[in-house]
């Protein structure tokens, strides 16, 4: 009887053990999963995190370069309305009597007052990276120039011959395209 009890009991034993390495296989079965799963949320969250950094880091140079644009060509507007007054000033400038200011030194003196505020509007300007397009003699540019006439000429077809009204520039951005008369061949 003694024997069938141990036996009994080393059966319960064995039974008891497979259980609990049933359960064991279970519970790390189990923690196999959740660290799986934890893993794979970790990926997720590490890639989101890429993914936002890179954003950030657009975002933050985008808005320099917007900050940088926006301070070179802030003055745009207004030198595009003040390029119609110097353009005024020029033309009327150009247009003076010239055997008037010969005649008379008061007349001369003012002349020469004119011509002087003339360069100094135009130091101004390239200070401020205001460029003056007068593109005679040179090849036609879309980019810069407006042809409102062709011209014969004997120069080269497409070069500009005659400039109606300067053009101006910020940089490389167009306030105001040269208006001008292009060459073209002789009949």
């Amino acid at each position: 009887m003694q024997e069938n009890n141990q036996t009994e009991n080393q059966a319960q034993d064995q039974q008891n053990s497979a259980e609990e390495n049933k359960q064991q296989e279970q519970k790390i079965d189990s923690k196999e999963l959740k660290i799986s799963e934890l893993e794979a949320k970790v990926t997720d969250l590490n890639d989101k995190l890429l993914r936002t950094l890179a954003e950030l880091d657009n975002v933050r140079r985008r808005s320099r370069e917007e900050l940088e644009k926006s301070a070179k060509f802030a003055i745009s507007n207004f030198a595009a309305d003040l390029v119609v007054v110097a353009e005024n000033f020029f033309l009327a400038s150009g247009n003076a009597p010239k055997e008037e200011i010969e005649k008379s030194p008061s007349v001369k003196n003012y002349a020469d007052a004119i011509v002087m505020t003339e360069k100094e509007l135009l130091k101004v300007l390239e200070k401020n990276q205001v460029k003056r397009i007068n593109p005679i003699n040179e090849k036609f540019d879309h980019n810069f120039h407006e042809a409102i006439a062709q011209i014969e000429s004997d120069a080269e077809e497409g070069t500009v011959v005659q400039v109606i009204q300067a053009g101006y520039s910020i940089e490389n951005r167009l306030i105001r395209p040269a208006l001008v008369g292009v060459a073209k061949a002789k009949n």
